[in-house]
């Protein structure tokens, strides 16, 4: 394992959910210099904080060791709720409506 790639996949997931690095940390009960540690590949983690990023980032061990970035609805959700806060309601309106458009077109090609 790889642990700069590890560090770059926790990175993704916590900028693409918009979490500073000490937002981070606070969730996973962590310190800020072990994240910076971790993220940047100078430490290996134990299996306790890679949960503990894991519960704190919404996502799986495999996000975060493989790199693959097959959000879980909880993580997209969570990503949806800091992507549209300060819309207008017709903003909403319309990010509804292309969801439900992207919902029936998933439904035709089954």
């Amino acid at each position: 394992m790889n642990q700069k790639t590890v560090g770059k996949n926790i990175k993704k997931i916590r900028a693409d959910l918009e979490l500073t690095q000490p937002q981070t940390a606070e969730k996973a009960g962590i310190s800020t210099n072990h994240l910076s540690h971790v993220e940047t590949g100078n430490t290996v983690m134990s299996i306790d904080c890679l949960l503990n990023l894991c519960a704190a980032l919404n996502t799986t061990p495999n996000d975060i060791l493989m790199g693959e970035f097959d959000l879980t609805a909880k993580a997209t959700s969570a990503m949806l709720q800091k992507m549209t806060e300060g819309l207008s309601p017709d903003e909403n309106r319309l990010l509804l409506e292309i969801a439900d458009s992207m919902r029936k077109l998933k439904i035709n090609r089954e």
